[in-house]
């Protein structure tokens, strides 16, 4: 598969990345919602895997941005974040998000959780 793994913060960009490479899966980086944004505008994903706390652009503006987008609108997106109430698994359903999943998180869940929502 090919991701777009979206999170403002390098050390899990690159755990991430290194881990989702180990599973034969390629994956792009992004800091923040713009980044998020552009790079669904230039190529193709199989998933995004979304922070909700980002600089410059948040996760819920991002993937309802994304949602308007051609490609865009029938991607997987899994968002995730540290601090997650019941409003914010609601709020995730409404920006057009699959799903909300908490911090910390394994690399594996994230990609059984791609698995689930492709199938």
């Amino acid at each position: 598969m090919h991701i777009l793994f979206v999170d403002d913060m390098p050390d899990t960009r690159d755990i991430f990345r290194l881990a989702f490479g180990i599973q034969g899966h390629t994956t792009r980086v992004a800091t923040n919602g713009l980044e998020a944004v552009e790079a669904v505008k230039e190529e193709s994903f199989d998933a995004i895997i979304m922070d909700v706390e980002m600089p410059e652009m948040n996760g819920w503006d991002a993937v309802g941005h994304i949602r308007q987008l051609k490609n865009g609108n029938q991607l997987p997106i899994i968002m995730f974040t540290a601090y997650g109430g019941d409003e914010d698994y609601d709020h995730a359903i409404e920006v057009g998000a699959n799903c909300l999943m908490l911090k910390p998180i394994l690399p594996q869940e994230l990609l059984n959780q791609i698995e689930k929502l492709r199938s």
